[in-house]
């Protein structure tokens, strides 16, 4: 046991300074929250014994009753912190089923006098203290040159405050025009529905504006301050509300509101940004997609009031914000843009790109024409240059940037995406069972035909801001789950397909790369590049070859290929070859056309059954699994996720079961899988995503 645990530790070679909460990682000091400082000098205190998660529970959260996943949070965050990795623990080891164990190295970190008393040892006090001088004056030098060097890349130093820290998600967060305040969504302890708040920034209290057992989301600000724009929703209703906040903060929750307009409860909520008085920028959704749209408002003392609606020229919109009279926005795939708002009739011409890549967040930034952006970290674009500000636990989710209080804030959090099984047989369906590792990010899959097999791709480690995607296999008869292969770094899988025999996996990434993995050299080969789109990827039926198109670039037409593995190369074959038409239960995500087609056909069938605006988000949401006899798919009424199947023969609807929970939209790669006759199914959900607010001071 360490003694005299509030100064200074090195655990294994990290430097930890309770008095400071920070540590010290590879040279890199980062803040310790106070919860994961607990957490700590619990497992060092018990060093080499297991630490049970209720004694966890009663100290990190004395007096206080929360969720036994808390723990795993935490331990999560923890390591990730401390660079500690699960599988091969250095510092921190589960004992399953019963805890958790330090197994790190501990000792007191030397103070500076003793690094000089160490040196000095057999050579002469007097010529240690020289020898350290001129060593210290040549580091400070050193350390300024590299910093200078690296003064447009390097992380700045930022005043970073937590201001949520309770098990749930923390979400839709959107400053006041003066900074004053921030309104969020939140989950209260075993809700399934928002509740609104807005935390003073002065006084540094949260108040609880609406908690009215409806879903309160995305509340947004008119530029007075005097109103707050907010969606309310249940399973079977969407409205969008005004809330007259004239008064004291402490009296808003009394405060009127008004129906402003209707929404859709299997849409993502949106915020309404004013770009000028009485004039709003928000999402809206028609059959092909999402869009953006101007609202023009009548505003009195009492009442606001829609006048009429335009629709603009952006589709495809993941994020949007609107400050500086210019909108930034974010198209899916396609990146980030800037476009002026004086005169929306020429907004394709007023349209700047800023990026190719897409971000989990974006922001402007505090001066005009900067733009911030997330992923694992937050960086302020300015010009051609680019700044780390700083780095999260977890994946930042959304972003606002305040320019007249210079503050920043962020969502940070951590999801587990986990995939079910399902068994259905003459109607008869078995209960839900759970196929991947709860701690985990699984988010494309692909089953065997028979069912046998099934392959997922998991988020496995994070590097230099990219993913690394692992590739696990699931046989049916084998009780775990086996790792195939590991993806290159940054290359995020499109499309699983696995071959007829099930010995050979193909993978095609958003980038336009194929890769082949073998089930027995478990060797991961790329084995198509250089084309600037691929699209019909498909096995031939003996498993041999992989047939597809591609485009040597996007302003060439298509051409036919094949990849032949005896001959681990491929050609390009005749137009002339006719090749047998697939059926849609055949095809896949990397056909053109597929998910339209797959959409179309179940709005055709289901239109007089569901609203078809509620239909086609939700297919938007979840890609349905067409199988031999019909099609399975997921309705979202509200939060609230339903499976259903539509028959193509006998023309028939049924429902099978509710499957869960879909409390936000920060994730939408999620899909269905069957078996080719339909008798299992498989389906990922969201599960337990946590999220906390960060506020950063510039």
């Amino acid at each position: 046991m360490v003694d005299n645990l509030n100064k200074r530790f090195l655990i294994n070679e990290i430097l930890v300074d309770f008095d400071s909460l920070s540590v010290q990682v590879g040279g890199s000091k980062r803040s310790i929250e106070v919860k994961h400082a607990e957490l700590l000098r619990l497992l060092i205190i018990n060093k080499g014994q297991v630490v049970t998660r209720e004694v966890i529970l009663n100290t990190v959260w004395p007096g206080t009753i929360v969720s036994d996943n808390s723990v795993s949070q935490l331990v999560v965050q923890l390591r990730k912190l401390l660079g500690d990795n699960p599988s091969d623990p250095k510092i921190i080891k589960t004992v399953p089923r019963l805890g958790y164990q330090c197994i790190a190295q501990i000792e007191k970190a030397p103070t500076l006098l003793e690094q000089i008393e160490e040196i000095s040892r057999g050579r002469g006090v007097q010529f240690a203290l020289i020898g350290f001088t001129v060593g210290l004056l040549v580091s400070v030098f050193t350390k300024f040159a590299v910093e200078l060097w690296q003064s447009k890349t390097q992380q700045s130093y930022l005043s970073a405050t937590r201001i949520t820290s309770s098990p749930g998600a923390e979400v839709f967060i959107r400053f006041s025009s003066d900074g004053k305040y921030l309104a969020y969504s939140y989950l209260a302890e075993g809700a399934d529905q928002f509740d609104l708040a807005v935390y003073d920034l002065e006084t540094k209290i949260t108040h609880t504006i609406k908690s009215s057992g409806y879903s309160e989301e995305s509340a947004s600000w008119s530029s007075d301050g005097n109103w707050l724009i907010y969606s309310r929703s249940d399973p079977f209703s969407c409205e969008v509300r005004a809330l007259n906040i004239k008064g004291p903060v402490e009296t808003w929750r009394l405060a009127r509101d008004n129906l402003l307009d209707s929404c859709n409860s299997a849409q993502d909520s949106a915020p309404w940004l004013e770009y000028q008085a009485g004039h709003f920028i928000t999402k809206a959704w028609d059959k092909y997609g999402a869009y953006l749209q101007s609202v023009h408002i009548s505003i009195d003392d009492e009442l606001m009031r829609v006048i009429g609606k335009k629709p603009l020229p952006f589709r495809d919109i993941t994020h949007y914000q609107v400050k500086h009279q210019s909108l930034l926005y974010q198209s899916k795939e396609q990146g980030i843009y800037f476009s002026e708002l004086n005169n929306l009739k020429q907004t394709e011409n007023m349209t700047t790109r800023v990026s190719k890549q897409a971000y989990s967040a974006i922001s402007q930034g505090r001066a005009l024409g900067t733009v911030v952006v997330a992923k694992q970290n937050i960086e302020l674009w300015e010009s051609h240059d680019k700044q780390t500000l700083y780095s999260g636990f977890g994946t930042i989710s959304e972003l606002d940037v305040n320019a007249v209080a210079s503050v920043s804030a962020h969502t940070e959090g951590v999801a587990e995406v986990n995939f079910y099984q399902l068994e259905i047989n003459e109607s008869v369906v078995s209960a839900q069972k759970q196929l991947t590792s709860p701690a985990r990010m699984d988010l494309i899959a692909t089953l065997s035909q028979d069912g046998a097999s099934f392959i997922y791709a998991s988020v496995g480690a994070e590097n230099r801001n990219a993913q690394q995607f692992e590739l696990w296999h699931k046989h049916a008869f084998m009780p775990t789950s086996s790792l195939l292969g590991t993806l290159p770094l940054g290359e995020v899988p499109a499309l699983l397909l696995l071959s007829p025999s099930g010995d050979y996996l193909a993978v095609m990434s958003k980038s336009n790369k194929v890769f082949l993995v073998s089930a027995f050299t478990k060797e991961v080969k790329k084995i198509i590049d250089n084309f600037a789109q691929i699209a019909n990827l498909h096995w031939s039926k003996d498993g041999k070859v992989l047939n597809y198109q591609a485009k040597l670039s996007q302003m060439q037409s298509w051409q036919r290929w094949q990849f032949n593995l005896s001959q681990g190369r491929s050609e390009q074959y005749m137009q002339s070859v006719v090749e047998r038409e697939l059926v849609l239960a055949e095809r896949n995500l990397s056909f053109t056309d597929y998910q339209a087609q797959v959409r179309d056909y179940l709005v055709n069938k289901l239109d007089s059954q569901f609203d078809v605006e509620q239909l086609r988000v939700s297919l938007s949401l979840y890609q349905p699994a067409v199988y031999r006899d019909g099609v399975y798919f997921v309705l979202k009424r509200g939060h609230q996720l339903i499976l259903y199947r539509y028959l193509t023969h006998e023309s028939k609807l049924e429902l099978i079961q509710p499957i869960g929970l879909h409390l936000y939209s920060g994730i939408s790669e999620l899909q269905v899988l069957s078996s080719y006759d339909g008798t299992k199914v498989i389906f990922n959900r969201i599960n337990n995503y946590e999220s906390d607010i960060v506020l950063l001071q510039y």
